[in-house]
């Protein structure tokens, strides 16, 4: 027993040693300071009508922000649709530093020199029409002549206008026009107020084409017919000329681009390729929304394009992938950071991310 009480003793001098030249010898580590917390800061969205694809998708954003940021929040604010969102914002500048944007006008001043300029910071999709008919008998645009014809909204610098300027390059003279939303342009041609006009197709990135549910509605009224088909490259010219007249633009510079369906893709009556005019969408900030805000949502957005993430909230979601995300009209890397959100630039460039053209491989 007395061996045992001597080890303990040994053991326990030991021990006190240890510890005494730890606190003593060794420098007391400070501890490191928490990081301050980040301000809160509420984010609106500007997406269109309820319903619209472009409203589902910016509510797909705004849930993953909402999951995925420790101090940004977000919420999707409806319109009467995709201009009136920047007029939303050129009325209400208060909104300017708080808003996301979805636009298809890019970074020019249609809305009035110095007013709201919308800065890219993510491709969203295309707005893409097609002309559309019930009528066998309509199959150029030279059988358009004498009709009413059907076209988006009557709005300043509307991408609806493009679609005018088109009939009259290709000289179609006599012929009325009714404009309206999708839902009004499907009504007038079921109901045959126009017997000819606009509605969408879905373009899923890279190359995918389905009829829109605009589409599907009108043909629940019968078959659809695809005016104009073939003639690609008489097409094409006719919307690049067409996309440079007024009203459609004026002294402004907008992104419209003369696209291609390949033969079938919407269906049996669509025997030929069918050129469309294509106005890509983006989310957009103002130069107001502050950086650090949009560095945190790009890098969310980004993150779920890259897993995918969006093709659980529509079928155009299938595209937003990383490979198209970063991709824009703008053909020189010059005008793209000209065009680009600081914050969106910033998260980019430490990705070592590169911006492309819709037609780079």
């Amino acid at each position: 027993m007395k061996g045992k009480s001597k080890l303990f003793i040994a053991v326990g001098v030991i021990l006190s040693v240890l510890i005494t030249f730890s606190v003593l010898g060794c420098p007391r580590r400070e501890a490191e300071p928490e990081p301050e917390p980040r301000e809160k800061f509420h984010l609106g969205i500007t997406a269109g009508r309820p319903g619209d694809t472009w409203f589902v998708l910016s509510h797909a954003l705004a849930t993953f922000i909402n999951e995925r940021s420790e101090w940004v929040t977000a919420e999707v604010v409806a319109t009467a649709g995709v201009a009136d969102n920047t007029r939303l914002l050129v009325a209400e500048k208060d909104r300017r530093a708080t808003h996301l944007n979805v636009t298809m006008i890019p970074g020019v001043t249609a809305w009035g020199e110095g007013q709201h300029f919308p800065l890219k910071v993510a491709s969203l999709g295309f707005l893409d029409d097609v002309w559309v008919t019930l009528d066998p008998a309509i199959k150029t645009l030279a059988d358009f002549e004498g009709k009413t014809v059907v076209l988006s909204r009557d709005l300043p610098y509307g991408y609806g206008w493009i679609f005018d300027n088109w009939l009259r390059v290709a000289g179609v003279e006599n012929y009325r026009l009714l404009h309206g939303g999708v839902s009004a342009r499907r009504d007038a041609l079921r109901d045959g107020a126009a017997p000819v006009g606009v509605l969408p197709v879905d373009m899923i990135w890279p190359d995918e084409h389905v009829l829109s549910s605009s589409m599907m509605e009108l043909s629940a009224r019968g078959t659809l017919y695809f005016p104009n088909q073939g003639n690609v490259e008489r097409n094409l010219a006719q919307i690049a000329l067409a996309g440079t007249m007024e009203p459609f633009v004026g002294e402004h510079t907008l992104p419209p681009l003369g696209m291609v369906i390949p033969a079938g893709r919407l269906g049996p009556t669509q025997t030929e390729p069918l050129v469309y005019i294509s106005t890509p969408l983006y989310w957009a900030a103002g130069i107001e929304v502050p950086e650090d805000v949009v560095y945190e949502v790009t890098r969310i957005l980004y993150e779920a394009a890259s897993r995918n993430e969006f093709a659980a909230y529509h079928a155009v979601g299938r595209g937003i992938v990383p490979d198209f995300v970063a991709r824009s009209f703008w053909r020189t890397d010059a005008e793209r950071r000209a065009n680009y959100h600081p914050g969106a630039l910033r998260f980019y460039d430490e990705k070592g991310i590169t911006l492309k053209h819709f037609t780079d491989p």
